[in-house]
């Protein structure tokens, strides 16, 4: 390419717009790895806050500060899966995310300590910028089938959303609960009813034989079902009746929210102890481009196989007859050369030559007989330069 047409086509971006952009782009993809392999993580931390700590009309805020504010009863947020093992009454509130398999470890610690399951119903989104304003959605949009999933651990459950408003009936001595606006129940030979809806299956009901409890509708304990006193004084209640002596234990699970996600490969590369060689990678990706930037410069043209001027034309003559191996063959021709030479240059009559010129030479300036012979016996390339490089000096010393 010619100078004129690097002028007239200039690079699209200087240095420092490219080093800019080369750090940009590394910057993003580390992103869309980070976010690729922790996704689920980060959402749960920055994302809408668990039901426990929630104040729309889902969550279940409500609930916990009339608990705090209830004499004799102790009520905390249970962050450590370490402090599964308790005697506190755990409350558990799933969303849609959470398996069977995620139930069945915790209470698998909790022994034989109290639980009280409330089922996700409706789907919510945010209204407005606001995190505590939501919209709910229509709760048979959830899946029935994914919700009775949750349970399967524990019996043959049947999970199923009705229409209308119904009043809730207790099977115990339990306050009433006010009325439910499409009440969600289950129903299963291992569920016994506490809080039921005539003609259907349990609101609230307890797994037989354990101290599992399950709140199929969450509108009984959520932040709209208190708004009704009835539902706060029913609910405290069976809080109570499910075990909580004086003075009482409740702790709010956020396990469940912030619970690790699925292992995947980017995941691994950014925890223990493989951090450490992906580090060692990036470090050693960030020197080899450092050590790249540094070694281009301007574009090279591309040099001639044979250089012009006598210089090079002697470096190629000497160059092919190295790789012929026969460097140390032309040590006779340099030194009749030599001697041709050095007889003009001290002038001797013309018809002297060969050995006859050679006598001369030495007869005029002794020492020269030596270095010739020692130029022509030489047989190998060091020797032939040696002999020739003591026979330049003797000429520089006798000039």
């Amino acid at each position: 390419m010619t100078d004129a047409a690097t002028g007239a086509n200039p690079a699209p971006f200087g240095t420092r717009a490219g080093i800019v952009l080369t750090v940009l782009g590394a910057v993003l993809l580390l992103g869309f790895l980070v976010l690729s392999g922790f996704g689920d993580e980060i959402n749960r931390q920055v994302g809408r806050a668990p039901g426990p700590a929630a104040k729309g009309a889902t969550g279940f805020l409500a609930l916990h500060d009339i608990l705090t504010r209830t004499p004799g009863i102790d009520v905390r947020m249970l962050r450590d899966p370490n402090d599964y093992a308790t005697d506190d009454l755990v409350i558990l509130t799933p969303d849609r995310s959470v398996t069977a398999a995620d139930l069945r470890h915790i209470l698998r610690q909790r022994g034989d300590g109290p639980s009280l399951i409330i089922l996700p119903k409706w789907q919510t989104e945010r209204d407005g910028l606001s995190s505590t304003r939501e919209r709910r959605i229509d709760g048979a949009d959830f899946g029935t089938g994914r919700i009775a999933a949750m349970l399967s651990d524990f019996s043959k459950t049947e999970y199923e959303q009705m229409d209308g408003v119904r009043r809730p009936q207790n099977q115990s001595d339990l306050p009433a609960f006010g009325p439910i606006e499409r009440p969600a129940t289950i129903t299963g030979s291992g569920i016994t009813p506490m809080v039921s809806v005539r003609g259907s299956g349990a609101l609230l009901g307890r797994i037989t034989g354990s101290n599992v409890y399950v709140m199929a509708d969450p509108d009984l304990a959520n932040n709209y079902a208190m708004r009704d006193p009835r539902n706060a004084v029913a609910m405290i209640a069976a809080l109570e009746w499910m075990g909580i002596a004086a003075p009482g234990r409740i702790a709010f699970d956020l396990t469940l929210q912030y619970r690790p996600g699925d292992r995947n490969l980017v995941k691994l590369m950014f925890t223990p102890p493989f951090i450490a060689v992906t580090i060692a990678l990036l470090a050693a990706a960030a020197l080899a481009g450092w050590a790249s930037v540094a070694r281009f410069g301007p574009p090279l043209r591309d040099a001639r196989a044979l250089a012009f001027g006598k210089a090079a034309l002697l470096d190629t003559i000497a160059g092919l007859t190295r790789a012929a191996g026969k460097a140390g063959a032309g040590g006779s021709a340099y030194a009749d050369t030599m001697r041709d030479w050095l007889g003009q240059q001290m002038r001797a009559p013309g018809h002297i030559k060969g050995e006859a010129l050679a006598n001369w030479i030495e007869a005029q300036q002794p020492g020269y007989t030596l270095r010739d012979q020692r130029l022509r016996r030489a047989t190998n390339e060091t020797e032939l330069v040696s002999a020739a490089q003591s026979l330049h000096d003797w000429r520089q010393e006798t000039a």
